[in-house]
């Protein structure tokens, strides 16, 4: 966090000037949920300047207004940092509709889950239809351990909630897929250096960590997203 210190003339008129200090954050693991929102707002451009410096310093809107320009443009530029979708490994959003995100590392997450959860975030990544943000929201938003049967009525409450709020969600998924990227680099190869018949779903993933084995779909689906990674990465390796 960047400690700030800000001079302003609480009424122009009057010729003194008031000081407040207050901290700004420098990278996305110090944001606080509502932060969280204000830098999704910034990607949805649906935020004003004077907005989001309230939201980044945590002031009121009305104190910003009195900054002058170079003053709110020196702060708008510590916001660099959401240039780049730096690996982080927890959700910053703590809870959606009441129920609560995973613990940091997906720490306690099925493949199953994962399975679904990345099917319903490509989903949403190439169509923009909220019925699949909401969806990939429930497949790791939970009361209880993960059940295919349950994702369709978790996202039906979901989906009222403030969009912002799901594509926040959405926007911190990135950085805890860059995490596993970090931490499995070949099974997470970037699309870039794929060719084409490299560039497959999860649901091929499963399929070929399963083979034929139908009668233990299930038991495989209930390991630890980290196993099933681990195993795939040193697989990818050895060949």
């Amino acid at each position: 966090m960047t400690t700030i210190e800000i001079q302003y003339r609480p009424f122009r008129w009057l010729n003194y000037t008031c000081k407040i200090k207050t901290t700004h954050p420098d990278s996305w693991e110090e944001l606080t949920p509502a932060q969280f929102i204000s830098a999704a707002c910034v990607f949805k451009e649906t935020i004003t300047d004077d907005k989001l410096i309230a939201s980044m310093l945590g002031l009121r809107k009305r104190l910003i207004r009195k900054l002058s320009p170079y003053q709110k443009f020196s702060l708008i530029e510590l916001l660099k940092f959401l240039e780049t979708y730096k690996p982080y490994y927890e959700f910053i959003i703590p809870r959606i509709a009441g129920f609560k995100a995973p613990y940091p590392r997906l720490k306690d997450e099925t493949f199953g889950c994962f399975i679904f959860a990345e099917t319903y975030f490509e989903r949403y990544s190439s169509t923009h239809e909220p019925e699949y943000l909401s969806k990939f929201i429930a497949c790791f938003y939970r009361p209880s351990a993960f059940k295919e049967s349950d994702i369709n009525v978790r996202a039906g409450t979901i989906a009222k909630q403030p969009l912002l709020t799901q594509e926040a969600i959405f926007i911190n998924y990135f950085l805890i897929r860059e995490w596993y990227t970090q931490e499995y680099p070949l099974v997470f190869k970037p699309a870039a250096n794929q060719s084409k018949k490299e560039k497959s779903t999860w649901l091929d993933v499963y399929d070929a960590v399963v083979g034929d084995d139908i009668v233990k779909q299930e038991e495989y689906a209930n390991l630890p997203i980290s196993t099933v990674l681990r195993y795939l990465n040193k697989r990818i390796q050895k060949h």
